[in-house]
């Protein structure tokens, strides 16, 4: 009898190439009938691969809705939709439609005319089974589970005599730990993939030594064993879990597992994003000595011997942020103190996504008069470093009723990854010569207000509108599951105003500091709009919506209403304020100008605590 072991291989997403026949086109369909799979043999690095296409073995689910049809497994390249797919004597079949646009016409005629007649799939092997080990040495798989994902259209067919699969793009996709049933002969018998008969007819295997180890690509798996070891390093460097890194690193935990522990840890608040903090400690003293006009005046001449202590800052940040400034460099406890003397910092604003010891108070308090965005609660976390990932639960453990004897079934907890990368906000505040000539709190107050007011107003428009294009963060408004709410053709009404609270409700998003916002242009509409006729009752009533806060920005949309959980927005800030000086600007007037960069991103935790609706 044949006995069962298992063993575990890493097999990643891969890809095998076919060619189709002309004869295959319809022109008046613009459809291709093509054979993307069949179970000849492919070398990888493990082994001889066969894919199994044996009923239950090939599972379709995905190309048969809606599946892809890309250009070099490119997923951004997409030329056609996959309108079927089945599995015909051995070999996986599928009709592809070419789309009419530009890039679609394109490819149709390659095709048609015999031009790109190669075709490949990409795919997951879910279960594989070792066959055996021919006389070379070489060890032969079956894939009794697997899954294709797309069909491109290539040029070049992939090395198939290495078999190294590329990375599927549309997902956030690691190796697989394939879990593989291997089979050891009995001296009088022969394996054969299964599904077939076993076959008596060819003589005994003579007795044979046990088989070497299985031929594995060392370098790959060395490869592999790096990058899981580097991003839990980095995970656990990010989040201040050093310790339990390396600990996942010696217990072979996967990336998966460590960023299971790092979201526990964050909720649990053991565990925050790490970055640079930017104050320096300064004394009471030196802050109120510190000067923003002496440090313009210096960086225009080039002398910064009347303005040491502001010099010392600039290069004090420049080491801890490990870059030189533009100009200089100032941090925000600086700017809470100029023209009055140092005050103590409260707690943080408190939230759960980023510790409250990260947050920066005085950088809130000084954004906050000129930022909707601070005052609705979204989330502030400065002294960045690098790119920043914070993990998020997409999906909870399932809980249900058993019997007494029966068994629990394991369900995992599903993981995201909120990303966050420096962008640069920039702006420029006009100083005049008179005013250079001054040195004062005041006019350092001045000035700190102006270059606070600009960035105010624009992290607001990047927190609620931002495109995600043209180098801005991506806002509310343009995120994935944003609930969207039609607004009839009467205009706003009381059954419209709940629907934005229902929606985000239905997502189990609601929360107890909701908040709606729009422009004053609609707040007038809601003042004197009655919820129902007669009762003297409007839809803005008294500084409220619905009951939850109503606030105002010229910032937003016209006719445009935005609610929800705003703390589940989050504002990340890199570094400190770099300010450098034009002078050639106003150089006639003998003024100057104070141009101002700071690098920031928006993330929003979940897009569903949000609704949104405007009136066309």
């Amino acid at each position: 009898m044949a006995k069962k072991k298992s063993k575990t291989l890493k097999i990643g997403r891969q890809f095998r190439t076919l060619s189709f026949v002309r004869e295959s086109v319809d022109d008046d369909a613009r459809t291709v009938e093509l054979s993307f799979s069949s179970e000849e043999p492919v070398e990888r690095w493990f082994g001889m691969e066969i894919l199994g296409h044996e009923p239950g073995e090939c599972d379709l689910s995905r190309l048969n809705n809606s599946g892809a049809f890309l250009m070099d497994h490119n997923t951004r390249d997409h030329r056609g939709a996959i309108e079927s797919a089945l599995i015909d004597q051995k070999k996986g079949r599928a009709t592809i439609r070419l789309s009419k646009s530009e890039r679609g016409e394109e490819l149709w005629s390659d095709m048609r005319d015999g031009i790109r007649p190669h075709v490949s799939v990409g795919y997951s092997i879910l279960e594989i089974v070792h066959v055996k080990r021919d006389e070379s040495g070489m060890d032969w798989y079956r894939a009794t589970k697997w899954q294709p994902y797309e069909i491109s259209s290539v040029s070049v067919p992939a090395d198939t005599s290495v078999g190294l699969g590329r990375s599927d793009e549309s997902e956030d996709v690691t190796d697989f730990n394939i879990e593989i049933r291997e089979l050891d002969m009995d001296e009088d018998e022969v394996l054969v993939p299964e599904g077939d008969q076993k076959r008596d007819n060819k003589p005994a295997a003579k007795p044979r030594a046990k088989a070497p180890a299985v031929p594995v690509d060392e370098n790959a798996i060395r490869q592999q064993e790096t990058e899981r070891c580097q991003e839990i390093m980095a995970m656990g460097q990010q989040f201040g879990l050093g310790r339990e890194a390396d600990e996942a690193v010696k217990s072979q935990h996967s990336v998966d597992q460590f960023r299971q522990l790092v979201l526990t840890a964050v909720r649990d608040k053991k565990a925050k994003p790490a970055g640079t903090e930017m104050n320096l400690g300064l004394s009471d003293k030196d802050v109120r000595r510190y000067s923003l006009i002496n440090a313009v005046r210096a960086s225009i001449t080039g002398n910064w011997k009347g303005a040491g202590l502001e010099r010392e800052v600039s290069v004090a940040l420049a080491d801890k942020m490990g870059k030189d400034a533009r100009g200089f460099y100032v941090n925000y406890e600086v700017l809470s103190q100029l023209g009055r003397a140092a005050q103590s910092t409260g707690a943080g604003m408190g939230g759960e996504l980023v510790a409250t010891d990260l947050w920066s108070s005085q950088f809130i308090d000084l954004l906050r008069p000129n930022s909707i965005a601070a005052g609705l609660g979204v989330r502030f976390a400065t002294g960045l470093v690098g790119n920043v990932d914070i993990p998020k639960m997409t999906s909870g453990s399932s809980f249900y009723w058993i019997d007494e004897d029966e068994d629990g079934t394991e369900s995992n907890v599903g993981l995201g990854i909120i990303k966050m990368s420096p962008k640069t906000i920039a702006g420029a505040v006009p100083i005049t010569r008179r005013l250079m000539q001054q040195s004062t709190p005041d006019i350092d107050l001045l000035v700190r207000d102006e270059m606070l007011r600009g960035i105010g107003l624009g992290i607001d428009k990047a927190v609620f509108l931002g495109t995600g294009l043209n180098n801005q963060p991506l806002g509310i408004k343009n995120q994935t599951g944003v609930h969207a709410i039609p607004i009839p053709a009467g205009g706003w009404d009381w059954a419209t105003i709940v629907a934005f609270e229902t929606a985000v409700a239905e997502s189990n998003a609601l929360a107890a500091n909701m908040a709606y916002a729009m422009r004053p242009s609609l707040r007038g509409t809601l003042k004197t709009t009655e919820k129902a006729a007669g009762t003297a009752k409007y839809l803005w009533d008294g500084d409220q919506v619905n009951g939850y806060p109503g606030v105002v920005s010229t910032q937003l949309e016209t006719g445009a209403m935005l609610h929800g959980d705003f703390s589940q927005a989050l504002v990340g800030m890199w570094g400190a304020l770099d300010l450098t000086v034009d002078k050639s600007t106003k150089a006639a007037s003998g003024g100057t100008v104070l141009r101002v960069f700071q690098d920031a991103d928006v993330a929003v935790r979940h897009g569903a605590a949000f609704a949104y609706g405007k009136k066309v």
